[in-house]
């Protein structure tokens, strides 16, 4: 007998265990393989908030994403949370989640990694997707919005037969407005602009010296007479600029805007629109044409009960003012209308003198 023929056989008796052994390993592992891929996440929108934020939704995108899969916020590079808390994830699809999270007001100023794990345990971390900013701190707002061209029609009634209120001083053969066309320069030239202060935006006009004016008419008389001239006027918070279209992203600011006291909506032909308030001196400033007011900066809460004026922001480079229809003031006896109240400015707050209704439109674009 040969001796080797026992250890051979042995030999390739183990192969065969050995061989079975990695077949069942591999098989008990293909399932596990099976069930995920990698999880990737790529981006944050929005991007960044401040301290003391509440319940902000972010949506989280990339991909290998599971129904149950949850977000967390890290300070870039560990695994501390830096007084970022996600309150909840939902689900959207494989490619998207919402994460609705609070950060404190002592939140770590720094950027955020973002860490999303699915049920399985597989999971994936996209580094500096957010970033926490310093509450308060002065955001960066853009420029002045000039150069526009401004054109304030007249009103009829439905007959097309009686003139109301508000005239421009020029007029085409075919009756429309001659616009007002503002330089990019205060001084002696008309100076109409969408006027950034303090990241708030307020369209202006100011006539200066330019023997430009418009006429306001008070149909029912007044202290000031039949009618009186201005030289300019001030719209509050017309929004952020720029706005990219007239239509969700304009009523999203409004929704939001955390000086939101007009209000926002759609009208009956689908149109979005924001309501603000509406000012104009007139005779020296002496008196005030007033269209509700702005509670945020402004004394004069005597224009209680007369209309906010809409704002509709078709497209990019055009805004429509009209004011908007409001019961009669307190102590007036009349119909529903474009209410607005005449202000001796004498006083501070300045004294309603009279209410008229007064409606108007004005366009602004720009070239």
């Amino acid at each position: 007998m040969n001796p080797r023929i026992p250890f051979l056989r042995l030999i390739a008796t183990l192969s065969i265990v050995a061989l079975l052994v990695v077949v069942t390993l591999s098989l008990n592992s293909s399932p596990s393989a099976a069930q995920g891929g990698s999880v990737q996440v790529t981006a944050a929108d929005p991007m960044s908030t401040a301290q003391g934020t509440v319940n902000l939704n972010v949506k989280v995108t990339g991909k290998g994403f599971k129904n149950g899969a949850k977000a967390q916020w890290f300070v870039t590079g560990t695994t501390d949370t830096g007084g970022v808390t996600v309150n909840s994830t939902t689900f959207v699809s494989s490619t998207e989640l919402t994460a609705n999270i609070t950060v404190s007001d002592t939140a770590t100023v720094a950027n955020f990694d973002i860490a999303v794990a699915n049920g399985d345990g597989r999971g994936g971390k996209g580094t500096e997707l957010f970033a926490v900013i310093q509450k308060n701190a002065q955001p960066s707002c853009g420029t002045d919005v000039t150069n526009l061209s401004i054109s304030i029609y007249k009103y009829t009634d439905a007959t097309n037969t009686t003139t109301f209120n508000l005239w421009p001083d020029k007029t085409n053969a075919d009756g429309t407005p001659v616009p007002y066309i503002s330089g990019k320069s205060k001084g002696q030239n008309i100076d109409g602009r969408i006027q950034i202060d303090n990241c708030t935006y307020d369209l202006t006009i100011n006539l200066n010296f330019s023997n430009r004016y418009f006429t306001w008419k008070f149909p029912n008389g007044s202290v000031v007479g039949t009618s009186a001239n201005s030289s300019g006027f001030n719209l509050d918070r017309l929004g952020t600029v720029p706005i990219t279209d007239g239509g969700a992203n304009n009523l999203n600011w409004c929704n939001t805007s955390t000086d939101n006291y007009g209000g926002c909506g759609v009208d009956g032909s689908g149109a979005y629109f924001v309501r603000r308030s509406f000012g104009s001196g007139i005779l020296n400033d002496s008196y005030g044409v007033r269209f509700q007011y702005s509670p945020i900066d402004n004394v004069q809460t005597t224009a209680a009960g007369t209309a906010y004026v809409r704002i509709y922001h078709p497209d990019a480079n055009t805004w429509t003012i009209i004011p908007d229809i409001a019961p009669p003031p307190p102590s007036v006896t009349g119909t529903d209308g474009e209410w607005s109240v005449l202000l001796d400015k004498s006083t501070n707050p300045g004294s309603v003198v009279g209410y008229q209704k007064m409606p108007f439109k004005i366009v602004v674009k720009k070239p």
